[in-house]
């Protein structure tokens, strides 16, 4: 996403730029479902989202041969995509980065990663797999909770890095409806961002993004940070 152009869903870079079932470790709280059942993400799922009639944008996912979720937010480029893996005991989603492969790829790695509770209070320290980030747990608690990773964002053959911030709080499932479709079930991400790119490193985005169970990606979008902006999903298909 244009280093990573940022409005990527549901996934993180404007500016700068999940299997089913599995049981919960021990000690993990129980779940209340899975982030494949809201993200459709191991499904050819298509949508689009906007205002009305008029589309804003365009998400699809793909499962490669090697078992990575690819999203691709741009329809001109269908191969630059978010790439994503699960967690080595299942309860993880994990980022690797975006772009083409082979072409244009930005690498992400954390150097810090912490997670608590819902008002980012309790935070404690995530053990590092790979310097992936943990996006977000594949099985959705009752309760909502706060990630925080800081890091690089490297081209893949080198050149600058770019420092980043990303912090998360994801909202247990809730009813939502949207003008097109009604009585839904969403889970919530809040997500902010801060990065160095091309400027002194400062924060570059703050919104709210629905994910919607059976639906996928981009259901609402509520953004306040660089500037308000809202859309919502219009249409939804697998392919």
């Amino acid at each position: 996403m244009g280093m990573r152009s940022r409005v990527v869903l549901g996934v993180v870079a404007l500016a700068a730029f999940g299997a089913v079932g599995t049981a919960p470790a021990q000690g993990a709280p129980a779940a209340v479902g899975t982030y494949d059942e809201f993200s459709r993400l191991d499904q050819r799922s298509a949508g689009q989202f906007g205002t009305g009639d008029s589309v804003a944008g365009q998400w699809s996912w793909r499962t490669e041969p090697s078992g990575e979720y690819t999203i691709n937010w741009e329809v001109e480029e269908p191969e630059n995509r978010e790439r994503f893996r699960r967690s080595a005991d299942g309860e993880w989603l994990l980022l690797d980065g975006w772009g083409k492969k082979g072409h244009t790829y930005y690498e992400q790695r954390v150097t810090s990663e912490k997670s608590g509770d819902a008002g980012c209070g309790q935070m404690t320290p995530i053990p590092s797999e790979g310097g992936r980030q943990h996006y977000v747990r594949w099985n959705i608690p009752a309760e909502g909770y706060c990630l925080d990773a800081e890091g690089t964002i490297q081209e893949e053959k080198g050149g600058p890095e770019i420092r980043f911030r990303h912090r998360q709080v994801w909202s247990p499932p809730q009813p939502c409806s949207n003008a097109r479709f009604k009585d839904r079930v969403c889970i919530t991400q809040h997500e902010m961002w801060w990065d160095d790119n091309n400027h002194p490193y400062q924060k570059t985005l703050d919104r709210k993004v629905q994910l919607a169970k059976g639906l996928g990606m981009a259901f609402r979008i509520e953004q306040t940070f660089p500037q308000p902006w809202s859309a919502e999903m219009i249409r939804q298909w697998d392919y």
